[in-house]
């Protein structure tokens, strides 16, 4: 099971979904429209700009790890 974490605003908005594909589409998708969408019972949807979003679950360790430098 892998966590999707959408960071808005106010804090973030989190599920999850089956697979490691499934989740790196929709974490790439919800960053490159810059929102992310959301329902709000049966008939209102809210939209949100999105700061970044966070895949969390097994097997995403990379071989490439870089460093966060401050300019």
């Amino acid at each position: 099971m892998y966590k999707i974490k959408v960071y808005v605003r106010h804090g973030y908005f989190e599920y999850s979904v089956d697979n490691m594909a499934s989740a790196l589409e929709h974490a790439e998708v919800i960053m490159s429209g810059g929102t992310y969408r959301r329902s709000v019972g049966d008939e209102t949807i809210e939209f949100h700009p999105v700061y970044k979003v966070k895949v969390c679950g097994p097997d995403l360790k990379s071989e490439y790890l870089d460093e966060f430098k401050r300019t």
